[in-house]
C-alpha cells in the first residue's frame, strides 16, 4: 500500500534526521524519503513504482518475485553501507535509505512478512496486521500521530 509506506517513510525520516544532523523538513529530503519508502516494491509490477518503471519491474518480478532480494537482508546491508559511506551526498542518500528501511520494517509487521534470508523462501513476520486491513490503517495512523508529537518535541530539542 503506497500511501501507508509513504506515511511510515516520512515518519521514520522525522525521527532519524535530527540524529544524522540533517534537516527534518527539507523538501528534497522528504522527497527522497518518500521515494525510498516506495522503492522496495519495484519488484511488483502493480505497485506504485512498478507501474511507473515497468521496464525494470516486470523483468525483476519474473526473475525473483515480489518481496525477494529487494526485501531481504541483502537490501538491508546495502542500505547500511550507503548510510555509512561518507562519499555519497548525505542529503539525498540518507533519506532514501531511511525510507527504504522503513518500508521493510512496515512489511515485517504484516502477516506476509519478508524473505530476509533470500533466496530462501522462508519468511519472517511479526504478523500484527494484513496488508490493506483496518489494523494496518490504525498502525499507520499511530505512526503518523507519533511522528507529529516527535516533531513538536524535536522543535524544542533541536531547534527545527
Amino acid at each position: 500500500m503506497a500511501g501507508s509506506h509513504v506515511v511510515v517513510g516520512l515518519a521514520a525520516w522525522t525521527w532519524v534526521a535530527p540524529h544524522l544532523g540533517l534537516p527534518v523538513l527539507d523538501p528534497r529530503a522528504l522527497g527522497f524519503a518518500t521515494l525510498g519508502a516506495l522503492l522496495p516494491d519495484i519488484d511488483h509490477p502493480s505497485s506504485w513504482v512498478g507501474r511507473r518503471l515497468p521496464v525494470i519491474s516486470r523483468p525483476l518480478a519474473a526473475m525473483i518475485g515480489h518481496r525477494g532480494v529487494t526485501h531481504s537482508l541483502i537490501a538491508v546491508v546495502t542500505c547500511v553501507v550507503f548510510l555509512r559511506w561518507e562519499g555519497m551526498r548525505r542529503a539525498m542518500i540518507d533519506p532514501l535509505v531511511v525510507g527504504y528501511l522503513s518500508h521493510l520494517a512496515a512489511d515485517l509487521l504484516t502477516t506476509s512478512g519478508l524473505r530476509l534470508t533470500w533466496p530462501s523462501s522462508k519468511r519472517q513476520a511479526i504478523g500484527l496486521c494484513r496488508t490493506g486491513s483496518f489494523a494496518e490503517t490504525m498502525i499507520v495512523a499511530s505512526v503518523a500521530v507519533g511522528a507529529g508529537f516527535h516533531l513538536l518535541q524535536a522543535d524544542r530539542a533541536f531547534g527545527l
